[in-house]
């Protein structure tokens, strides 16, 4: 994979005295549409009702290193381009059902394929409120899994180490001086391009539960290294626009 090269904006637009690469700035928010129900790998129908993540510095790229993956099944991301685009800054990424505004973002004028970001831990800063799930830890899943006519609630909570990167999310789109559209960033618990979810290998029926017959997975548990997993991987991210 070719390294991440992070090219400050300045030092590009100001290439020379006599030529300037041109910018735009963009709104960029996460997706306000509901998740779809998940078809997982055991059989279980999971219905994602909110999914939180602390995050910093959003990247866009262009001119990655394209990755195929196996035939008939991922189309393959680009991955490891340089950064012309930014959206500097620490967010809380919230999917509840309503599109919410991040800021906006400065990208030069281009062929855009990728996205990055790093996780983090959400804190005090955040304004998340005491004993909010997510503060201390870097993501947070609420949902219910159903199979047999059962169903079960669940709630997820995930740390991942500092500094924890996700590179080459699907970003494509031809930006230019005239572009105003806003970039969508959305959580996808289905890899559109597969049949692979998130919750693949959760045997949700086989997991403890708390006194209101709810899952909690937390640090520690096999299950939970499980799902940490494909948290942490591109195929579950893309921005629309």
């Amino acid at each position: 994979m070719r390294p991440i090269v992070f090219i400050p904006l300045a030092a590009l637009v100001a290439c020379s005295d006599s030529s300037e690469a041109p910018t735009v700035q963009l709104p960029v928010a996460t997706s306000g549409a509901a998740f779809a129900p998940s078809t997982t790998d055991l059989g279980y129908t999971v219905t994602t009702t909110r999914v939180r993540m602390a995050i910093a510095d959003l990247q866009l790229t262009i001119e990655g290193e394209m990755h195929q993956a196996a035939p008939n099944q991922h189309p393959g991301h680009y991955a490891g381009g340089d950064v012309t685009g930014t959206l500097p800054g620490h967010f809380v990424l919230d999917w509840n059902g309503a599109e919410h505004v991040l800021g906006t973002a400065e990208l030069i004028v281009g062929d855009y394929q990728g996205a990055n970001f790093t996780f983090r831990a959400a804190d005090a800063a955040d304004g998340l409120p005491a004993g909010d799930a997510l503060l201390g830890h870097a993501i947070h899943v609420l949902g219910v899994a159903t199979k047999d006519g059962t169903d079960h609630p669940f709630d997820a909570v995930i740390d991942l180490d500092a500094g924890t990167q996700l590179v080459g999310a699907v970003f494509e789109d031809v930006v230019t001086e005239a572009s105003t559209e806003t970039l969508v960033l959305a959580f996808l618990p289905t890899d559109p391009s597969s049949t692979a979810t998130i919750y693949d290998g959760l045997d949700f029926a086989t997991l403890p539960t708390t006194g209101d017959d709810r899952i909690e997975l937390r640090p520690g548990s096999a299950a939970y290294n499980a799902f940490r997993r494909p948290l942490q991987t591109h195929d579950h991210y893309a921005i629309a626009h």
